[in-house]
Order: structure tokens, then C-alpha cells, then sequence
């Protein structure tokens, strides 16, 4: 499915965000900037990798979280329900090595410049004359089926933030998206806008199910163990029974804990090595799940993101 919008001129149509503290706020300076680009902010890669924005640095729509990655293990800062749950979904895609949430636009002077150039009103800092760092909410890099990388960047938006914003605030958000994305095809890197609503909430919640299997005990996740359980599931008829009756008879057979071989299960769904459907209906421990065993050679070359 795809859920991006290429141009955004032209295809216009739990931990609770924390409420600012009433109070003078400390204009940002040029000073301030360097200080923290200096300081590293904005650079690095995988567990390096330094967000420009933080939780509780700003105010955002619904709910935000700071996220342990499962796959880049740093703590992840998303500003909405939406961010994060298309952060679990890069995250499931086997394709996507790297993750930078809020990644800035460096250097300000640049979209400054390509804002002028434009006749739109540069953005900047609330009281000052600052150039605004703008920032993508995720730069991705993913490796494709030759184990060539790129980077994507692609900025996440509710759908109804925009419809239900005024005219002018509608025109000022394609401004500052017309700014992101010529600043990335100047650097050759694709750039999508991406609405939320237009996600699967099945395949979102069938993905945060398995993700909470992502990391199990090393033991538990033996060869042996893996291998038994892929021989077993491959043998069993899993269309015809609940799939806690299988998990129940695989337990027996391999003589191990029933909530052992759940863990291995969804642990083994979540890094592909069982191919199961997540995007038709919900995982449901009650009825019947359609499984594959993937061999070797499928597993190694699963499928490039459709997502980013």
C-alpha cells in the first residue's frame, strides 16, 4: 500500500504531550545554534545519532514517546501517535538499517535561502530574525536487494491537522514542505509526505504485538529451538486450528514451556522467519493464523520497504 504524497503542492487537499510552564521563554540566538550543532546535535548515525528535537522540548498533537529502538537501541523521540507508529512499522521492515527522527535541515542559511528564492516567508525563530532549523521527521536508510544503501527522508502529517487548519495555515504548512522538499532533491534523496490515516490500523496493531517479541532471552532463541519449532509449524495444518492449539501442541512436542513458545513464535513472526499475514485481520490467539516457514534463501531476500 502506498501511503506517500510526492509533492505536497500539488497533492494539497503513553505519555501525554507536556504542556509548556508559563513564563518568559529564552529567545534562541545564532550563538545558541552553533552550540548545539557543535555539541553534536543533529549528526550521527544509529546509536550515535543525536535528534534535534526532544520530548518536552515542544508542544505536539495526541501523544508522544520516547521509544527504545528494537532496531537502532537508542531512545527514539516521536512527537505523535502518528510518528510512532510509523517508527514501528520502519522498524518490522527487514530492508531499513538506520532511523533519524527529527533530523535537521543544516545549514538554516540554506532553506533561508531557498525560501527567498521562492517569494515565501523565511521561517524563523519566534521574537528574533533567526533563521528556523527545519527538520524532516525521519530520515531512513534502507539497503535494497543488492545491498546497495540509500537514504529516503519523509515527513509524517494527520490528515485532518491539515483540513482542519485555515486557509492560511494550509498555505504556510505547503511553504515549509515545498522548502523540505527541495532541500533533499538538491541532495538527490527522496521525499515524501506521508498521511497517517492512510495506514492499516490492523497492520499497526498486528506489528506492536509482534514487536514486543522483538528481544527474547538468547537461550530461548537457540538454533535448536528455532529450528525444531520451524519444522514443527511447517509439518501442522495451521489454517485448520486455533492458533493456541498449535502453540499448545508445539510446546508438547518440543517438551518446553507453553509461554516459551509463544515468545518464539511472535519473536520468530517479527524477524520473518515465519511468514504470517498482518494485514487482513488480527492476530488472535482464538482462530486460525495462516503460516509460512521461510527458508534460508526467502529470509535473506524478503521484500524492499513498501512504506518509505
Amino acid at each position: 500500500m502506498d501511503t506517500s504524497i510526492s509533492n505536497p503542492v500539488n497533492q494539497m487537499s503513553q505519555v501525554p504531550s507536556s504542556p509548556r510552564r508559563p513564563g518568559r521563554s529564552k529567545l534562541v540566538t545564532q550563538a545558541s545554534i552553533d552550540k548545539r550543532i557543535a555539541s553534536g546535535v543533529g549528526q550521527g548515525v544509529r546509536e550515535a545519532y543525536v535528534p534535534w528535537i526532544k520530548i518536552r522540548a515542544v508542544p505536539s498533537l495526541g501523544t508522544s514517546h520516547i521509544v527504545p529502538g528494537v532496531k537502532v537501541h537508542r531512545a527514539h523521540h516521536l512527537l505523535s501517535n502518528a510518528e510512532y507508529h510509523y517508527h514501528v512499522i520502519l522498524e518490522h521492515d527487514r530492508s531499513i538499517i538506520d532511523i533519524r527522527e527529527q533530523f535537521p535541515l543544516l545549514p538554516a542559511a540554506e532553506t533561508h535561502a531557498i525560501a527567498t528564492s521562492l517569494n515565501i516567508r523565511p521561517p524563523v525563530y519566534p521574537g528574533t530574525s533567526v533563521p528556523l532549523v527545519l527538520t524532516t521527521d525521519f530520515l531512513i536508510t534502507q539497503v535494497d536487494e543488492t545491498g546497495k544503501e540509500r537514504l529516503v527522508a519523509r515527513s509524517m502529517k494527520y490528515a485532518q491537522e491539515i483540513e482542519k487548519a485555515s486557509k492560511a495555515e494550509q498555505d504556510r504548512l505547503l511553504e515549509k514542505l515545498e522548502i523540505e522538499r527541495i532541500y533533499w532533491a538538491r541532495r538527490n534523496v527522496e521525499w515524501k509526505l506521508v498521511l497517517y490515516e492512510r495506514f492499516s490500523q490492523i497492520r499497526i496493531r498486528n506489528i506492536l504485538l509482534l514487536r514486543s517479541y522483538a528481544a527474547i532471552s538468547p537461550l530461548l532463541a537457540s538454533e535448536k529451538n528455532i529450528s525444531r519449532m520451524l519444522a514443527m509449524i511447517a509439518s501442522a495444518k495451521t489454517d485448520d486450528i486455533p492458533l493456541k492449539t498449535l502453540l499448545v501442541k508445539v510446546a508438547k512436542a518440543l517438551y518446553m514451556e507453553y509461554m516459551g513458545v509463544k515468545c518464539l513464535f511472535f519473536h520468530l513472526a517479527w524477524t520473518g522467519r515465519l511468514k504470517i499475514d498482518i494485514s487482513s485481520k488480527p492476530i488472535e490467539l482464538s482462530k486460525p493464523l495462516h503460516v509460512e516457514v521461510l527458508d534460508s534463501a526467502d529470509f535473506s531476500t524478503s521484500e524492499v520497504s513498501r512504506h518509505a
